[in-house]
């Protein structure tokens, strides 16, 4: 039998996130996650959240995309390391920037599945602190999760940490009731992640 999965937030609903979440967070750039099917409905996901959070975040889910979904007058641009990238700063904040949401492995696939889209010009994030994702590990230094890396992103297009920190907050609520469910308490001093008694 299957589990009640909650319509919006696509949980079950022991572990429904809505309650959670604050209003939609405002932002002049539009956020375009393209997903891998193996991500979807996965209970470690984050784009889900970061979807929900914003009010300009659209999400999308397959192996192939048409272009149409990011083609238009804005500059669009991929938050992904590769050749070529630039820093997140000189990018007009009013473009589109895709995110995709999967392990490494099908992200490298997504491109090799969508030319167009690695064809895009992309970004990277500065050299910064590690994650806050204390649910997946991290294989290399500067991995993150895909809300860690939209709400950075963000913040270095449009400024302005604040207005981000209610997102920040429910993603840590999410990490440390994740820990939780594990039966792993949140080390104390983990960056943002509250200890959960």
């Amino acid at each position: 039998m299957a589990r009640a999965v909650c319509v919006r937030c696509e949980r079950p609903l022991s572990v429904c996130l809505c309650a959670s979440l604050p209003a939609p967070v405002a932002t002049a750039t539009e956020l375009l996650i393209l997903q891998h099917p193996a991500e979807a409905g996965h209970a470690k996901n984050t784009a889900t959240l970061l979807r929900l959070g914003l009010s300009r975040c659209r999400l999308l889910r397959g192996e192939q995309f048409d272009p149409a979904a990011w083609a238009g007058p804005r500059p669009a641009w991929l938050l992904y390391p590769g050749p070529a990238t630039e820093p997140a700063a000189p990018v007009p904040a009013e473009g589109l920037l895709i995110l995709l949401d999967g392990s490494w492995r099908q992200s490298r696939r997504l491109l090799h599945l969508n030319p167009a889209l690695a064809a895009l010009p992309r970004l990277a994030l500065p050299p910064g602190p590690g994650g806050r994702y204390a649910l997946r590990r991290a294989h290399r230094p500067g991995q993150l999760s895909t809300l860690e890396a939209g709400l950075l992103a963000l913040q270095q297009l449009e400024g302005d940490e604040a207005r981000f920190r209610p997102l920040w907050r429910a993603f840590d609520a999410f990490v440390a009731a994740g820990l939780q469910r594990a039966g792993r308490c949140p080390a104390a001093g983990l960056p943002g992640v509250p200890v959960v008694p």
